[in-house]
Formats: structure tokens, C-alpha cells, sequence
């Protein structure tokens, strides 16, 4: 007998159930990406350099022509966050390509509720789920989310893989470990870091494949030297990894053989700068609850969520102290919070379950308190605003910058707060579950995370504008006035004695048309990127090679011998028409603020002022004049500088670079703290050079621990050409 046909529309009740299910969830995603969005917006220009501009350049070049290249030369595999943002850079003006990168990014990166919640979902009922996957995205490191970096999408990518790698978990199938590898895969692509979630993928087969009832079966015939020799085997095969890390990895043979103490403090630095962020609670109640209790049901799904938290803690911690260490010993030390951000969806999660089923074992309780009780008071007080490599220590520069707290306060409060934290957990364990005092502490705790992590996000995001805009102001308006000059022609940025690359990084950002970068001194290896220093071609100012450009932007001294076709402050720019540069004039050496200072590590100023286009001059003089009328020390702190000039015809030397040919003149005088001195020497009738040395210099911090400027100063540098007529 067949069965009736359902009625037209039967199954709507279903989809309507559903789609009212999932309103909760859109709510959450929705409502934070208004205010992540909203955050992107008050963002004009970036702040992170070289990571955003290497980033932008890599998009757009793989937007232009589908390859990823910087300055046009090619990169190689560059970061699938490059080819997510390559459309938005089809858009004008550049502002506009701009601000829907940004939306991208804060897109992408809240989009990591829904994974978040599928995770969650594994252990908890629904609505915990929605509140553990709403705590997962309302945290500081979404304050990475506007950020042209690989963090708003490498968030949502390896939060998605870990849910994956719990699902294959519960029940293996050949599917579940295609889908888990491929995510893996795209997750890797994105940020290398990620590679280590295949660590955490094995780990966790081999765990699921140890405590099999076939394994389990197995191991009850071991005898005592079966178990020495297992155990031999497991730390022989730690060896033979960690020497085959050693061969394939700098940071890791560094660190494993020079730097071992370092690795347990980075380590718990970062732990404890991630608890810090979310307010300790999700660190204490997250680890303990992984111990179930004994009494517990045992089921394939928590196992799976417990295996996968584990080992995720495990290879994540360990990456980050291996990182952090290998970076103290190269570039700084710091603390690496965005190492681990990884980790809280399954610390959320992890909460959201002992919340919902009771928190873990006592002995895990201990354990949990004792951890969270030394990395979150181990971890240094950095009061740095905004702090990019940790955004959860924002919450510390609210309390100093906002309540007035000093770094010993702050250090007690977190001590008070890590207490409040492991109290809160032993109630919480001592509480019948069900009952109004439950209840209610259970509703405290969780407003309690989501309030202090959501207020934490803020303050971080607000650091970030803040510098967003102090960037901005120096930078010249509109933004891509060289692109609207330029309608389209190629630039070179030609510059000398870049030390703040910030405004020649925010000018190549925002002008598509800037294609090289060069600068006649060597300092354009501060931008990064592929850079040149040209040679001297001539001694009337051709270099060599031919930029090969259209226009030329002068910067901080440059001088050329072309058609001026716009300023901006001191930046000139020149239409070249693809013929070489041509200097008219170059003041190598003084800083963009004025001052001359020593290379690190030496006590003598030097500077030269070179001029090459004498056609039109006739008879004058070089013209010097050192000043420190703006440094003016308390009298018995002050100081005098001696100034050597010397003057003569300008050749090319061995490096086919300026030199003085022979000397012509040579004059000495000194230079007072507080005041001004200089000379005049006569000038050559040739294209001719000065060279200017201050001996010896200062630095303001070391005659005033007050001042932040640690240069070696010689002083406020003023060179030129003075007709002897008019």
C-alpha cells in the first residue's frame, strides 16, 4: 500500500524550527561584527609594518596579475589571507579597498562562533554551547580582527580544524580524515604556525588508538620489561623528533640546545598573558574540568573533546615557549600571547562543560589552581600601549592608565584575582549541582568571563586606534594624493637616512603607483622588502640603474634635477618620464627631525652635504651650522661638541658612492649645549661635496633618565650653497 504524498509545504515547521534555532547564534555573530566593524572603522591608516603593507602588497600583485610578488619581485607561496583580500584591491580609491579589507578580516574572524559552537556542541547543550561559542569571539584577540595580518582568518581556520579533529575522534572515517586534513591543510597555508595541528591531530589518534578496547586488551598482557621497553621506545622516538626538528628548524636547535630555560618561561608567559585576557577563570575551570569525574558516563564525544584539548594545550604552550624564546634571542623579548589564542574556543568550551556537568577531579582542581596561580602572576606587568603581541595584558594598561594603579598594585590585584578564581572553582565543586546557589553561581561566572573578556577587547582595540590616528595625523592629505597625481605613472620613492620608515610604509600603502623603493645611503633596509641603494654614475648627479619610472618622490633631504610636479611638507615629487635620477643636491645624514646622530654603538656624528648642479650658481660658499639651542641641560650637565668640516670637488668612490675627490678646505669650531655655531667654506667651481663629523655626541637619556631618546646626538644639522652675490 503506498503511502500518502505529504502536503504542499509539510516540511516548512522543520526549516522554520531550525532557522528559529539558529537565531540565537546569528544574534551573537552579528551583534559582534557590529562592533568589530565598527572598531575597523575608526582605524585610517595600519599600524602593524612590515606584516600589513607585505601583506597588502602580496594581495594586490596577486589582484594585477595572479602571482604573488613585493615591489615586483616574486615572493613564492605567499599566506591564503593574500588571496581572501586580493578582490577588495579592484576597488578605488585605495581608502575604499582599505575599509573592505578590514570588513573581510572582522568577518572572518567572528566567523569563528559557528565552529566555536559546533565544538562546544560536542559536550554541552545548545544554549551553553551559544554562550561558550559567544565567550570564543568576544575575547581580545579579536582585537586582531581589522589587522592586515594572518589572524582573522587563521582564528576561524584552526578553531574549525580542531572541531574536525573531535569529530574524527568520536567515531573515525575515512571521510572525517579527509575533511580534517584539508582543513588542516588550508589552516597551515594560512599561517605556518598552524602546521603543528597535525601534531595535534596525531596525538590524538594515537591516544583514541591507546585507549581502544583491542590496545586495552593488548597492554593487560604486558609484562614489566614490555612496559621498559614501550617506554624506551617513546623517549627514543622523542630524540629522533626533536634531532630532525633540529635539522629542519633554526628555532627549535637554538632554543632546544642554547635556551632551555627560556622555553618554560615564554611559555607560561603566554598561558598566562591569554588568562590574564579572559579574567583566570576559563584557565582554571577549562584545565580542570578536562579530569572528569570518575562517576561520569563515559561517552566517545567528551573523550574526543577532552583528547583534542589536551594535546591542542600540549603543542601549542610548547610552540609558544619555542617561539618566544627563539625570538628573545633575535629580535626581542616579549610576550607571545597571539601564540596560543588558539586555545580558547576548547578552554570556553572546556568551561562551559564543567559549568553545565561539574568540574573535574580534585587532584585535576589542584593542578589547575597551581598552573593558573603561577603563569598568570609569573608573567611580567607590561603596561606598553597598545601591545600587539599580547592584547589580553590590555586589561593591565586599563587598570594603570585608566584607575591610576602602579605596577605593584596591578601585580596584587592579579594575585587577589587568581585566589577569587581557584575559590570560585572549589565552590563550584562543592555546590550541589541544581541547586539556586549553582544557579546562580554558575550565571555569575559566566557574565563575569564574557564582561571581562569583552572589556579587555575593547581597551585593546581602542589602543590600536589610538595609534592608527597618531599615525594618520603626520600622515599628507588625501592619502593617495601621489596616485592622483600620478594618474596611474609608476613612482620611485627615493629617500636618505630613513630611521621612521612609518611615513614611507603609509605612502606606499595608500598610493598603488609607489613600485620601488630606494635610497642613496643604505637606510631604506629599515622599510624592508626589496630595496636598492643606486650608485653614482656621474659627479653631475646621474645614478645608476634607471629606476625605469615615471615620477620620482623625493624624500627627507633628496634634491633632484627634474620637473617639481607636487609637495607635500618636505616630500617633492619629480616627473623622470623613465630617464635615470639626477641629483641636484643631497644632505646625507641628518635625521628627519633635524638632528645628526652616531650609527649604534659609536660616539661620532657624520653627515655630508653634496651639490651637484653648479651650472647656474657662480661664485659662493658651503655654508654649516650646527645647533643645540633646543638641548639646554641644567648648567654642570652640559656638554660640547666638536665639528670637523671639510670641503672639496666630489668624486666617485670604490663603492661608487660620493666621496671628496680632494680636500680644498677644511675648518674646526664647537658647539655648545644650548646654543649655535657654524662656518663657511669657500666653494669649487665643480660639483663638490662637504663632510661634516660631530665628536663627541650625547644622548638625552643618558644626561636626563626622564627623556626616551637614547640616540647619540651631535646636533640640528643645516647645510647649503650661499652666493657670494645676493
Amino acid at each position: 500500500m503506498t503511502e500518502p504524498r505529504p502536503e504542499r509545504g509539510a516540511r516548512r515547521p522543520d526549516f522554520y524550527g531550525r532557522f528559529l534555532s539558529a537565531v540565537p547564534l546569528l544574534v551573537a555573530y552579528f551583534g559582534l561584527t557590529a562592533l568589530f566593524a565598527w572598531q575597523a572603522s575608526r582605524h585610517p591608516v595600519p599600524t602593524i609594518f612590515t606584516d600589513e603593507l607585505e601583506m597588502t602588497q602580496l594581495s594586490r600583485s596577486i589582484a594585477e596579475t595572479g602571482e604573488a610578488a613585493r615591489r615586483g619581485v616574486p615572493y613564492g607561496v605567499p599566506s591564503l589571507v593574500a588571496y581572501i583580500l586580493a578582490p577588495v584591491w579592484w576597488l578605488s580609491p585605495t581608502t575604499t579597498a582599505y575599509a573592505t579589507a578590514k570588513v573581510v578580516l572582522v568577518l572572518a574572524m567572528t566567523a569563528a562562533l559557528f565552529p566555536a559552537y559546533a565544538l562546544a556542541r560536542l559536550v554541552v547543550p545548545r544554549w551553553y554551547a551559544i554562550g561558550a561559542a559567544t565567550a570564543a569571539v568576544a575575547v581580545p584577540a579579536l582585537a586582531y580582527s581589522p589587522i592586515l595580518v594572518r589572524e582573522p582568518l587563521a582564528y576561524p581556520l584552526s578553531t574549525l580544524a580542531l572541531f574536525l579533529i573531535a569529530r574524527l575522534l568520536v567515531r573515525p572515517r575515512w571521510r572525517r580524515l579527509a575533511a580534517a586534513v584539508a582543513v588542516l591543510a588550508a589552516a597551515a597555508f594560512t599561517r605556518t604556525q598552524l602546521s603543528v595541528l597535525f601534531a595535534v591531530l596525531a596525538l590524538g589518534l594515537l591516544w583514541i588508538a591507546w585507549e581502544s578496547d583491542p590496545v586495552r586488551r593488548w597492554r593487560r598482557e604486558w609484562s614489566r620489561w614490555d612496559w621498559v621497553g614501550a617506554t624506551t621506545l617513546v623517549v627514543g622516538f622523542v630524540f629522533a623528533f626533536s634531532a630532525l626538528m633540529s635539522r629542519f628548524s633554526t628555532s627549535w636547535r637554538e632554543t632546544t640546545l642554547l635556551y632551555k630555560d627560556r622555553i618554560f618561561d615564554h611559555a607560561s608567559w603566554a598561558i598566562g598573558a591569554l588568562g590574564i585576557g579572559v579574567g583566570v577563570l576559563p584557565l582554571v575551570i577549562g584545565v580542570a574540568a578536562l579530569a572528569r569525574p570518575k562517576s561520569e558516563p563515559r561517552d566517545p564525544e567528551t573523550r574526543a573533546f577532552v583528547t583534542t584539548t589536551a594535546a591542542a594545550l600540549a603543542v601549542f604552550v610548547w610552540y609558544a615557549g619555542i617561539k618566544g624564546a627563539y625570538l628573545s634571542t633575535v629580535f626581542a623579548t616579549n610576550v607571545y600571547e597571539r601564540n596560543v589564542i588558539y586555545l580558547l574556543p576548547l578552554l570556553m568550551a572546556a568551561t562551559a562543560m564543567a559549568l553545565v556537568r561539574g568540574i573535574g577531579r580534585a587532584w585535576a582542581i589542584a593542578a589547575a589552581a597551581v598552573l593558573a596561580l603561577y603563569v598568570v602572576n609569573a608573567t611580567p606587568i607590561v603596561l606598553d600601549y597598545p601591545y600587539y603581541e599580547a592584547h589580553g595584558l590590555a586589561i593591565l594598561a586599563f587598570a594603570n592608565r585608566e584607575l591610576g594603579w602602579s605596577s605593584d598594585t596591578i601585580a596584587g590585584a592579579l594575585l587577589v584575582v587568581s585566589v577569587v578564581a581557584v575559590a570560585i572553582v572549589l565552590a563550584l565543586r562543592l555546590l550541589r549541582r541544581g541547586s539556586a546557589a549553582a544557579a546562580v553561581l554558575t550565571g555569575v561566572v559566566a557574565v563575569a568571563i564574557v564582561s571581562w573578556s569583552i572589556t579587555t577587547e575593547v581597551y585593546a582595540a581602542e589602543g590600536e586606534r589610538i595609534l592608527s590616528e597618531q599615525d594618520a595625523l603626520h600622515m599628507a592629505k588625501p592619502f593617495d594624493w601621489v596616485d592622483r597625481t600620478t594618474r596611474g605613472g609608476s613612482v620611485v620613492i627615493l629617500g636618505q637616512d630613513i630611521q621612521d620608515a612609518t611615513g614611507i610604509w603609509l605612502t606606499e600603502f595608500f598610493n598603488t603607483s609607489v613600485k620601488k623603493i630606494w635610497s642613496l645611503d643604505g637606510s631604506a633596509v629599515n622599510v624592508g622588502g626589496p630595496i636598492l641603494t643606486p650608485d653614482l654614475n656621474a659627479t653631475d648627479g646621474t645614478l645608476s640603474p634607471s629606476p625605469e619610472t615615471d615620477y620620482a618622490l623625493a624624500v627627507n633631504g633628496v634634491v633632484l634635477q627634474a620637473p617639481v610636479i607636487a609637495r607635500r611638507g618636505s616630500d617633492v615629487l619629480y616627473r623622470l618620464d623613465g630617464k635615470p635620477l639626477k641629483l641636484k643636491e643631497a644632505l646625507i645624514g641628518r635625521q628627519s627631525d633635524g638632528w645628526m646622530a652616531a650609527p649604534s654603538g659609536e660616539k661620532v656624528a657624520r653627515a655630508s652635504y653634496t651639490r651637484y648642479d653648479v651650472a647656474s650658481d657662480g661664485p659662493g660658499f658651503g655654508y654649516i651650522k650646527v645647533s643645540r639651542e633646543n638641548w639646554c641641560p641644567r648648567p654642570g650637565r652640559r656638554q660640547t661638541g666638536r665639528v670637523v668640516v671639510r670641503i672639496g670637488p666630489v668624486g666617485i668612490g670604490p663603492d661608487k658612492q660620493p666621496a671628496i675627490a680632494r680636500v680644498t678646505g677644511t675648518k674646526t669650531f664647537l658647539v655648545h649645549d644650548c646654543t649655535a655655531n657654524g662656518v663657511v667654506l669657500k666653494a669649487p667651481t665643480e660639483p663638490w661635496r662637504m663632510e661634516i663629523s660631530v665628536a663627541p655626541t650625547f644622548s638625552p637619556h643618558d644626561v636626563d633618565p626622564s627623556k626616551s631618546d637614547r640616540r647619540q646626538l651631535g646636533g640640528v644639522l643645516e647645510a647649503g650653497f650661499q652666493p657670494l652675490f645676493g
